[in-house]
């Protein structure tokens, strides 16, 4: 149909006053039918000029945001109709492109219920006219779906929280039935003798102050996991971060006979990180690929740019993994050491989960491990990834 309007624009010169008309009808009738589909829709929606004067806005913009109440809204400027001024000061400044750091989900008491709207600013700029541009307001309630996020959010932790009260469980059983067992060698040892001296009594106070401390462990870890993090999230270079934790591990790699290879990419944009927190998960999972490699091995810290994110990389040599304990590897007291919590993993998800980021895993038998970090890069930061980095390949 533009195309068609296009030609007839050409031609206009060709046509009589019945084909003109004919054309402006036809326009008319699709005017007509888009705004039927625009009321039809569950959004507000707003049509405006490059000035944010209103062209058009359906019905249901009144049900969204706080608005003066008028029967057309044509013709009138956004300030003059929009009454909730944090809205639109975000329109005004998403217009600019300023917005990109800025909450776009308002809260509005309605009644005795509070509903959500997010706001979407899209620009349409004219290919015919230079520096000509329109703006489509949209306005969403998002209710409903942050309630059912939220209900899922509270699924997901009480699931993970039986899991883990499970596993707490069943890792206390034997720190406690070793102590009664000692406790009850040391009452029989008090029958027999009716007396003891400190000596006689050590190997079994030895054990329970063992078992006391490996109970005492099992709990740290389990708060750890559980309680909230006191994330401080700082907008930094990651480069100098991952440099200092490979000048940390690289003396204990060698002692393994593990040589350390640095794959960073410099020129990678700022993230908003914890700098504690990121250098825990990365001790976590050097450690974890270090004792994989019991023979010794070469371990890989790799950085790159792919897109919006900036991945991570901890690739090792060792044992590998098979497709079970893959899928298990994230759960709460899952360890395939004899000596480990199974928390270690699980907290380094938690991080990550922090960051607004996520951590995926590979690995093949016999051949190695890979864990990827994928951290989201701020929009304050896209508007400079315009280099060679954009998109890269990973050594597998």
């Amino acid at each position: 149909m533009k195309n068609f309007v296009q030609r007839a624009i050409q031609k206009i010169d060709q046509l009589d006053s019945k084909q003109i008309v004919d054309i402006l009808k036809s326009q008319a009738n699709d005017v007509e039918m888009l705004e039927n589909v625009l009321e039809s829709i569950h959004d507000g929606v707003i049509l405006t000029d490059g000035n944010l004067v209103v062209n058009y806005a359906n019905s249901n913009c009144q049900k969204m945001i706080p608005m003066v109440r008028k029967r057309s809204y044509e013709g009138f400027p956004l300030s003059r109709i929009i009454e909730d001024e944090h809205v639109l000061r975000y329109i005004v400044l998403a217009v600019h492109d300023r917005a990109d750091e800025l909450d776009n989900e308002f809260t509005f008491q309605r009644g005795d219920k509070v509903q959500t709207v997010s706001v979407s600013v899209f620009i349409y700029k004219s290919t015919e006219v230079k520096n000509l541009s329109s703006y489509v307001l949209m306005f969403s309630d998002v209710t409903e779906h942050n309630a059912n996020e939220a209900r899922m959010r509270r699924s997901e932790n009480l699931a993970s929280m039986t899991t883990m009260a499970a596993g707490v469980a069943h890792e206390i059983k034997n720190p406690l039935a070793a102590m009664g067992i000692h406790l009850q060698l040391l009452k029989k040892a008090f029958v027999r003798k009716e007396s003891l001296t400190y000596d006689d009594a050590q190997r079994y106070l030895d054990v329970l102050e063992e078992e006391i401390s490996r109970l005492n462990s099992i709990v740290v870890d389990f708060l750890f996991a559980v309680r909230p993090m006191d994330t401080r999230l700082r907008l930094s270079p990651i480069c100098r971060t991952l440099d200092e934790i490979c000048n940390f591990v690289e003396p204990e790699l060698h002692e393994h006979n593990v040589s350390l290879t640095r794959d960073i990419a410099t020129s990678l944009p700022k993230l908003e990180f914890d700098e504690n927190l990121l250098k825990q998960a990365l001790l976590n999972l050097i450690k974890n690929a270090m004792n994989a490699m019991e023979g010794g091995g070469r371990l890989t810290l790799q950085s790159r740019l792919d897109g919006n994110q900036v991945l991570i990389k901890v690739i090792d040599t060792g044992i590998g993994m098979d497709d079970e304990t893959l899928q298990k590897i994230f759960e709460p007291y899952f360890t395939t050491k004899a000596s480990g919590t199974g928390l270690g993993l699980t907290v380094v998800y938690k991080i990550m989960k922090e960051h607004k980021g996520d951590i995926t895993v590979t690995s093949k038998r016999g051949e190695g491990t890979c864990f990827t970090l994928s951290f989201p890069v701020p929009k304050s930061e896209r508007l400079v990834l315009d280099g060679p980095e954009k998109e890269v390949e990973f050594e597998a």
